[in-house]
């Protein structure tokens, strides 16, 4: 278990040995640097005795977790019939622990990922069990936080504290602070949501929002959303350099995201997010026409759609200044991330392979763009009876010689 400044190094009992974690580095036969982290279990066998000299000896064991090499060690205990190392006596409360699971989070994931980790167990979580011992966290308070907080946050929010919760107690499990998570046991009981169909614009409602965007400056923005999917922050990360007009596509190298009032630009966080799209004639021509534009601005931006001064677009700015009112021009409803679904559904219904979407849309799956797309089954399934209508057709007329 990490120490923390708050409670002071841990305490351990006499014969409960000991357990940390290194990182093993080595170099390989091509000269580069690796590294891998292990836990190690480590346990006294007494001193000996060489050169007048005497040191203690101890046997290692090693594992993936802490859990690992700790089973790894109480094995060889049992075999010798040596007594199993007590346990650990730790005070670390749940809130002290969500300090170490959250250096972990923001080491290891994006940074809109960790400050969502922080914001729900802020507000929501450590309110509720912060208070207890992490080691006696039960099935039972936790069963008891999600029915308190059934009232007073939304059903996709409760999901949402469920999967951080889950996260951080895995981590607690992985690195030894406890020997199993309690959700495991109450797996009927935890929130779920079901999403609900994703909006997206009718195509005559689309048609309507092109209408509308003509002659705007960010005109080849919109069209470029409706034709190609692209998130919001690929398109405010995309570049010059990662246009191909000649060959008519572009290539997603990056996003940006904004935490804090700051734009900063990350690699994609799959690898089915870095992706090379086709474009469309008319995203072709508006990329063109953007391009002749962006000459006349008086900046020299690598960016293809940034600020009217040169620097990288902020989405509230970008929401409040240019959607906002051209959604209001159009007379539609939809947030702008509904441009991606658009882009989807038009191609879904016009019998586009969802193999097809799904690369466009960098989803990581298949399966997730048929679940976020499976309203739409329907009208799919109808255009494949008129398929089998047609194919039987055929074959009833050759049948009879007509």
């Amino acid at each position: 278990m990490p120490r923390t400044s708050k409670t002071g190094p841990r305490r351990r009992t006499r014969g409960e040995g000991t357990v940390y974690e290194k990182t093993r580095t080595w170099k390989t036969l091509d000269g580069k640097t690796r590294s891998k982290k292990l836990w190690v279990a480590a346990v006294s066998e007494g001193f000996i005795t060489e050169d007048g000299r005497s040191r203690r000896q101890r046997r290692y064991f090693y594992g993936k977790t802490a859990g690992e090499a700790r089973a790894a060690r109480d094995r060889y205990l049992a075999e010798a019939g040596k007594p199993a190392p007590k346990p650990e006596l730790d005070p670390t409360t749940v809130a002290e622990f969500a300090q170490h699971f959250l250096e972990h989070a923001r080491a290891n994931t994006r940074a809109m990922t960790s400050r969502s980790y922080e914001q729900v167990l802020r507000l929501h979580v450590l309110p509720e069990i912060g208070a207890f011992p992490l080691r006696e966290l039960s099935s039972d308070q936790v069963r008891a936080m999600y029915q308190r907080l059934k009232p007073k946050v939304s059903a996709s929010m409760r999901a949402r504290i469920h999967i951080v919760l889950r996260a951080a107690l895995n981590y607690a499990v992985e690195t030894g602070g406890l020997a199993a998570s309690p959700l495991a046991s109450i797996r009927k009981d935890v929130p779920r949501y079901k999403r609900q169909p994703v909006e997206a614009l009718t195509e005559t409602q689309a048609k309507t929002l092109l209408r509308a965007a003509s002659g705007d400056r960010l005109e080849s923005l919109i069209v470029l959303a409706l034709t190609s999917g692209l998130r919001q922050g690929e398109l405010f990360a995309l570049r010059w350099r990662d246009v191909d007009l000649a060959r008519g596509s572009l290539f997603v190298a990056r996003s940006a995201q904004e935490i804090n009032g700051e734009v900063t630009f990350v690699e994609p966080k799959t690898d089915s997010s870095r992706r090379r799209i086709m474009l469309s004639k008319a995203a072709i021509a508006a990329l063109k026409s953007r391009r002749s534009l962006a000459g006349t601005e008086g900046h020299k931006s690598e960016l293809v759609f940034p600020s009217e001064r040169g620097h990288a677009l902020r989405k509230s700015n970008f929401i409040r200044r240019v959607w906002e009112p051209l959604r209001k021009k159009a007379k539609v409803t939809a947030t702008f991330h509904a441009l991606r679904h658009t882009a989807a559904s038009l191609l879904l219904t016009e019998g586009v392979h969802p193999k097809i979407v799904q690369e466009m849309l960098g989803h990581s799956s298949i399966r997730l763009t048929l679940d976020t797309y499976s309203h739409l089954i329907p009208t799919m399934q109808a255009g494949a009876a008129a398929a089998f209508d047609r194919v039987l057709g055929r074959s009833s007329r050759k049948a009879s010689g007509t």
